[in-house]
């Protein structure tokens, strides 16, 4: 099928770059917390290597796939069924943190809206170059579209997890506009969205307290402005050149989830300018290398499948990145390949192995 070893070695190099980059930082960034809470520094970082190792395994075999069996109708189809029935079991799930997002198998934790990313993709890929030239049809293209993304959409809001359930519609979004959604369409969706997320906030007084925080932190420095403002601290506190490598203070129980949401504060406040400035640029080659999968891509499902994974982990960057530097409301959006948690890195792994599926085939 393939050419061997013909896959992008650049995307291949940026994506392991930021894995193992993001192993270091989780055990600099988790250690003080893991001595604390389990007697043991390596506590975190064992639990995020046997992910590590779950994911490279998934990478490799999402390298030797052929993504058209994947976006055919039966596999499509059935992929997008299970993830909807774990969307929709996690909500019945024991409450972790007071959220339904988690579901226990023994010592592991499956986290469905992960797993979901990847069959939303494959679907919206499949749709989008099937019907490419119906594009702003509604009945046979976006009425099914909008169906499915906001059941999807809807299941993780009531989880809740808002982040991720806007994440799922920018997504759907940014796809149908490269299909070529008329201007008209893009101006009434992204109103009626916008209109949608307000309301959203508005029924829950802690997104309220968010957007108060975000809007002036200090107005209620230990309460809703605590977050934005020890993670601004952080990144301050790095300079130029960091404090250096597991000498960050704010990780030290003042910097909330230092490990997860705000694994991106450390790595400022320790490597600084320099370090942080890295990361973004590995991101942005893979988003450069991404594009160009896409692009070269022998088939109008190749490309979308590329474009969907690429501007999912790019999004995912863009917000948590966003939101350690104080410029968007806080959200529990990780950082991709970075930000601890096993779904999230073997999720992302897997979507970087279909991305060099398609650059194998890349003209």
């Amino acid at each position: 099928m393939a050419r061997k070893l013909a896959f992008d070695k650049t995307l291949f190099a940026a994506g392991i770059g930021l894995t193992l980059f993001g192993l270091v930082m989780i055990f600099s960034a988790s250690a003080p917390l893991a001595i604390a809470n389990y007697k043991n520094p390596y506590h975190f970082l064992m639990r995020q290597i046997l992910a590590c190792v779950i994911g490279l395994v998934g990478m490799a075999i999402a390298m030797h796939l052929d993504h058209r069996k994947l976006l055919s109708r039966p596999v499509m189809f059935t992929t997008l069924l299970l993830s909807t029935l774990l969307l929709a079991g996690v909500l019945f799930a024991d409450r972790t943190h007071q959220v339904h997002r988690w579901i226990k198998l023994g010592p592991i934790q499956v986290q469905p809206s992960e797993i979901a990313k990847i069959a939303l993709i494959l679907y919206l890929a499949s749709m989008l170059a099937r019907r490419e030239d119906r594009i702003n049809d509604w009945k046979t293209t976006l009425l099914p579209v909008g169906v499915v993304v906001g059941q999807m959409a809807l299941l993780v809001y009531l989880e809740p997890d808002l982040g991720t359930a806007t994440l799922y519609v920018l997504l759907a979004g940014l796809l149908l506009f490269l299909a070529g959604l008329r201007w008209g369409y893009v101006a009434a969706a992204g109103g009626a969205g916008l209109m949608g997320f307000v309301m959203l906030i508005l029924a829950a007084p802690y997104r309220l307290r968010r957007i108060a925080a975000f809007m002036n932190p200090d107005d209620d420095p230990l309460g809703a402005g605590f977050q934005v403002r020890q993670s601004i601290l952080a990144v301050a506190s790095g300079g130029l050149q960091g404090t250096s490598l597991g000498e960050s203070r704010q990780k030290l129980f003042f910097l909330p989830e230092p490990h997860t949401d705000f694994i991106f504060s450390v790595v400022s406040e320790e490597l600084g300018l320099l370090g942080s400035a890295a990361v973004i640029a590995l991101f942005g080659i893979l988003f450069w290398r991404g594009v160009k999968a896409a692009a070269g891509a022998p088939d109008r499902g190749g490309y979308y499948l590329a474009m969907g994974l690429t501007l999912l982990l790019v999004l995912q960057a863009m917000i948590n990145i966003g939101v350690a530097l104080g410029c968007l409301p806080t959200k529990g959006v990780p950082l991709p390949f970075l930000s601890y948690g096993g779904s999230s890195l073997v999720v992302n792994l897997f979507a970087l192995g279909l991305l060099l599926n398609v650059s194998q085939h890349s003209a």
